[in-house]
């Protein structure tokens, strides 16, 4: 019976502290989304973008894992002001974002190979946004203690005593979004990159 008073009040604390928090304020562009102009946008072209997604942390260059996903949105005004947005609002309660429908005007790609590559064909002309997100790994070193050296004399009386230390070090995976923009200016292939 204690137990399951317990659990009714540790369970009771949890839902106090999940209600306690506030959901995060959606910001969505002021623009108005031109549906039309993004749909003609999107039509079939004869152009590729054959390019390449990195991300560089102190000194180390890291890719997405090969089949990750990659995005590609036409660049319209509600998508520029958007991106203004997420600038504004990278941290804190609110969240810049699109309306589903606006949202619904991307390709969706994925990544080629271990070495960052990636494809989008049959495109028009005009401005695109490409974004994907790379793993990488993060660490830092704390120390712990794990107990104490003493020293005697020979009567057993204490000399010194001085606390032991080993050192460790703690890895983390860290999820960073990679973006740019890149512009069609014709048909064919064209080379392209995005990073950090």
């Amino acid at each position: 019976m204690w137990r399951i008073s317990m659990m009714a009040a540790l369970l009771l604390t949890t839902i106090t502290r999940v209600s306690a928090q506030k959901t995060p304020e959606y910001i969505f562009p002021t623009i108005p989304f031109n549906e039309e102009e993004t749909a003609k946008q999107m039509e079939d072209g004869h152009a590729t973008i054959a390019g390449l997604a990195k991300l560089k942390k102190k000194g180390r260059t890291f890719y997405p894992w090969q089949g990750d996903r990659i995005l590609l949105f036409p660049v319209t005004p509600y998508l520029t002001e958007m991106l203004e947005l997420q600038k504004k609002y990278r941290k804190g309660k609110k969240i810049a974002s699109m309306d589903n429908k606006a949202y619904s005007y991307h390709i969706e790609g994925r990544v080629q190979d271990e070495n960052g590559h990636f494809e989008f064909r049959d495109l028009k002309p005009g401005k695109y946004y490409i974004v994907t997100w790379i793993d990488y790994e993060k660490q830092y070193e704390y120390k712990v203690q794990t107990g104490r050296e003493t020293a005697y004399n020979g009567y057993g009386e204490v000399l010194y005593s001085t606390p032991t230390y080993i050192w460790c070090t703690q890895k983390y995976a860290v999820e960073q979004e990679v973006s740019g923009i890149i512009e069609v200016t014709g048909d064919g292939r064209m080379s392209a990159e995005i990073s950090n």
